[in-house]
């Protein structure tokens, strides 16, 4: 190799090792939009168009059944006027620490048997008894939120996932934050 090749490619090395000196650091990329942005954007419109506004809920998971992502959005024009007894039956078959306790195992393992959803239970010392455990699944699986796929074997109902994780969350947060503000006054029922 020259003598005027080699000076050349040094030259051409030299150049390239000051651009990479000059080179910022390689940027993050951009974070997803919080959901407090959503909201604002969900008021914005509501103001716009004259309207209560709107109630939503995202999420994003992996569990046993696989990956999901969701979001979902209702008018509280729409959801004020609902009917609230299907929505009753839910929350009722909701208020058991025993059935959220099925929920979660179903919610972390995916497909359980009755043997492994009776050992769920038996964890805080308390045996439940078969009796009790097929009480509980019965009103899980009248409320829509578990299915029996076969004989002595449940899953959380596909459709009923995000909704189950997203009430939980909304429980957890009322259960679990402090009060937003003052209490309020109520009126006497005189």
């Amino acid at each position: 190799m020259s003598e005027d090749r080699l000076a050349e490619l040094e030259r051409r090395i030299a150049r390239l090792e000051s651009r990479v000196d000059t080179v910022a650091p390689p940027r993050r990329p951009p974070e997803s939009p919080s959901l407090t942005a959503a909201a604002t954007g969900m008021l914005r419109q509501a103001k716009k168009e004259d309207k209560l506004g709107t109630v939503g809920y995202a999420g994003a998971a992996r569990l046993a059944g696989g990956e999901s992502l969701w979001d979902r959005q209702l008018s509280l024009a729409e959801l004020l006027s609902a009917d609230w007894a299907p929505v009753a039956e839910i929350l009722e078959s909701l208020g058991s620490v025993p059935r959220l306790a099925l929920l979660a195992t179903l919610v972390r393992q995916g497909r359980c048997t009755t043997t492994d959803l009776q050992e769920s239970l038996g964890g805080n010392g308390e045996q439940t008894t078969s009796g009790q455990l097929y009480h509980h699944l019965r009103a899980l699986q009248s409320a829509r939120l578990i299915t029996q796929r076969r004989r002595g074997e449940y899953e959380l109902a596909p459709q009923a996932m995000i909704q189950v994780l997203t009430i939980l969350a909304a429980a957890f947060d009322l259960a679990n934050d402090p009060p937003l503000g003052p209490p309020a006054d109520l009126p006497n029922p005189e």
